[in-house]
């Protein structure tokens, strides 16, 4: 905490540092030599907790600082010190809402009581603020949530966001979708808000979805220029990526103007999210990849379909013919971005891994790093090369029972939810690879699984705030989270209420 001392005559200032030292008051220490120039110091900082004022000083008083003081910062405690006794001084420092009022020369004894009062008020009031603001930050992810994932007003929502100085009206706004394959942004909450603090460039919210999702809205007044927005997007992957700790999937949705077409742009960021390769990584820009013209992007799909009929008739020869014609087209169209290719042949590689039963992950992974760190297009198409010389000399692999999959993984769940459980270690219990789990769960439920995890166990907390009586903290336990905080977190951007408030409810 900060101190800003106030008298005109130096020796008073340096006794009283000295008792601050003396007492080791844990207080940075100002200093002033008038009121004129105390005002000018509370203007231009403003992390000073206590002003304590002398009366009597030439330019400005003490009791006029103090007015100004609770006026323009009533944050500052005040305390006024002076030779003068009479009761005037103690009621004009009463009006001005001074804390204490102390005569010179100072009663050490005094100046310590009052000193650790003082400390301790403003210890008091900062935990207040803190609580105040952790509450208003509380408010404002739930309602940044509440954007994507209702059905009230958007219009609604926006309004009430004002309050927490965000206006996304009348502005251009562009949408950015990152998922990664593990609970990332539940492990690593801070050091991803420092990524993403140190690489975005322009104004953003960012709204936690789930453990492993999460959006952020990029907004301005002015249009939104796609290379800075694709500059701040490759450092963002560059640092998630850093040696190969995360290998995220990032869509950065078109930009738009004003809030009435919100609700569709989060519907086309949601069906490109359902259409990526399920172990995709890198990163989709939907303005690129829409701003083809329709023509050619029907030929080029006729193409595509073509070289999908040959992998059904496992005709790899063909595949190869076709993926060379289907290289030079896309080479041909210029409008086409580097990563939208690279998506497209993505699908290829799904579909021929899919066709002979393939779902070593490792494998998988590794030929998707190389096909997204390709800087040519023709090395892309070397990649696939490779997977068809490699998959035709294997035997064609039976999938196994895929209802009865998704069976046994539900059934691990309703059995191991409360446990710290994720896809990984499903995967395992099943004798299946993570990508296939989440592959083929996405496939036949419609559901993410982690999604569908998250929900169960939101389900089983909510049964027991209604049904038991154990504490709010071991709810969470019994629900997998031994984060209590993001527990309750996770549990308000459900239900709208903390556990503590839904219990109180009931």
């Amino acid at each position: 905490m900060k101190i800003l001392l106030v008298d005109d005559e130096r020796t008073e200032r340096e006794g009283i540092r000295f008792l601050i030292e003396k007492f080791q008051f844990e207080l940075e220490v100002a200093e002033a030599a008038n009121g004129k120039l105390a005002m000018e110091y509370l203007q231009k900082y403003q992390d000073v907790d206590i002003l304590l004022t002398d009366v009597k000083m030439p330019y400005m008083d003490g009791l006029q600082l103090a007015k100004y003081a609770k006026e323009n910062r009533p944050d500052v405690i005040i305390i006024i010190f002076s030779a003068y006794s009479e009761f005037d001084y103690a009621k004009k420092a009463c009006e001005v809402s001074a804390v204490n009022y102390l005569l010179k020369p100072i009663e050490v004894e005094e100046f310590k009581q009052v000193m650790e009062h003082v400390i301790a008020l403003c210890r008091q009031k900062k935990q207040w603020k803190e609580q105040k603001e952790n509450l208003l930050v509380a408010d404002k992810k739930l309602l940044l949530y509440r954007l994507f994932n209702t059905k009230e007003s958007v219009t609604e929502i926006v309004e009430k966001l004002k309050e927490y100085k965000i206006n996304l009206e009348n502005k251009y706004i562009c949408f950015v979708s990152i998922e990664t394959r593990n609970n990332y942004f539940e492990l690593c909450e801070e050091e991803f808000e420092k990524i993403l603090k140190r690489n975005m460039k322009l104004p953003y919210e960012q709204i936690d979805f789930y453990p492993n999702q999460i959006y952020v809205i990029i907004y301005s007044r002015e249009p939104i220029e796609e290379r800075k927005v694709e500059n701040s997007i490759r450092l963002l992957y560059a640092d998630l990526t850093e040696e190969k700790a995360e290998m995220p999937s990032i869509i950065v949705g078109t930009t738009f103007f004003g809030i009435k077409e919100f609700s569709g742009r989060v519907k086309e960021m949601e069906d490109v999210r359902n259409d990526t390769f399920s172990y995709f990584s890198g990163v989709i820009y939907i303005a690129q990849k829409a701003a083809r013209d329709t023509g050619t992007l029907e030929e080029t799909m006729q193409m595509k379909d073509s070289i999908f009929r040959s992998i059904e008739d496992e005709n790899m020869p063909a595949v190869e013919e076709q993926l060379l014609v289907y290289l030079k087209r896309l080479e041909n169209e210029k409008a086409s971005s580097a990563f939208y290719a690279k998506y497209l042949i993505l699908d290829i590689v799904k579909a021929i891994y899919q066709k002979y039963g393939i779902y070593n992950e490792s494998l998988i992974m590794q030929t998707a790093d190389e096909i997204m760190n390709s800087h040519d297009l023709w090395k892309v198409g070397e990649v696939v090369s490779k997977v068809i010389r490699e998959i035709t000399v294997s035997q064609k692999q039976s999938l196994p029972d895929t209802s009865l999959t998704v069976s046994e993984i539900k059934k691990v769940i309703k059995n191991e939810y409360m446990h710290d459980i994720g896809l990984e270690e499903i995967a395992e219990k099943v004798c299946l690879t993570a990508s296939y789990v989440s592959f083929i769960f996405k496939k036949e439920t419609g559901y993410n699984l982690v999604k569908y995890l998250t929900d169960y166990r939101m389900k089983k907390a909510k049964e027991l705030l209604e049904e038991s009586n154990w504490k709010i903290v071991d709810i969470g336990k019994a629900c997998g989270y031994t984060n209590q905080p993001y527990f309750n977190k996770l549990f308000k951007n459900y239900y709208g209420v903390t556990p503590k408030q839904y219990r109180e409810q009931k």
